[in-house]
């Protein structure tokens, strides 16, 4: 399932039970002659604003979105807002600067420790962030506590995702937050956050780092 799809079927569970909702994004799909895979974060937020909210009120009395589809409704807001210096540009860069991250790419060297702390800290900073690990075959580093005792399990969703296909990033809720997945080389970077923090902000943060090796 594309990652804003799963964010979308997340956030329709809080009105609908989660079958109900994942029938109601694929229907709505088909109706619309839309795929999923083809989406734009742009189309995504035209997609919720429009046909979602359309199927969502004739099952339910909803005036405006409430919880967390209206977090992920503020999130995609956000990262297609245009950029100030795209303003005086043609209207294929403004095109490009909506659908392309705003954060530059940053190359992070997996054998360097220091590079691998100065990583850890930062992610740690970022608001409604609440623990971070970057796992590797022959390294550790984590930054606030617990984190390391979700280790046996992101394990095993890492394993279970690289056998049904390589993934960018995996989300999901986690106990009293949210967990991010990021394959990063040959390792994997996990954010676990508040769930009141900027999904669509950390998605973009994991995004943009890189590192030599491809998937782990």
């Amino acid at each position: 399932m594309p990652e804003i799809e799963h964010l979308v079927v997340e956030a329709l569970s809080e009105y609908v039970s989660l079958p109900a909702a994942q029938n109601l994004v694929r229907r709505t799909l088909r109706k619309t002659g839309t795929r999923a895979e083809q989406l734009t974060e742009e189309g995504w937020l035209r997609f919720l604003r429009g046909p979602i909210l359309d199927e969502l009120r004739q099952l339910l009395p909803i005036k405006e979105p409430t919880g967390r589809l209206r977090r992920l409704l503020r999130s995609l807001e956000e990262s297609n807002a245009q950029p100030a210096e795209a303003q005086e540009t043609d209207p294929n860069q403004q095109l490009l600067a909506r659908n392309t991250l705003i954060l530059p790419k940053l190359h992070v060297n997996l054998d360097d420790t220091q590079e691998r702390e100065r990583l850890v800290n930062k992610l740690a900073r970022e608001e409604g962030v609440s623990g971070v690990l970057l796992l590797g075959r022959n390294f550790q580093d984590s930054r606030l506590p617990g984190v390391e005792d979700l280790k046996p399990i992101l394990n095993v969703i890492h394993g279970l995702l690289k056998k049904q296909k390589p993934y960018k990033l995996y989300y999901s809720v986690f106990r009293e937050g949210q967990v991010l997945v990021r394959p990063l080389g040959p390792a994997i970077l996990v954010l676990v956050s508040k769930r009141s923090a900027n999904l669509g902000r950390l998605m973009h943060v994991l995004n943009r780092y890189e590192t030599e090796g491809g998937q782990p």
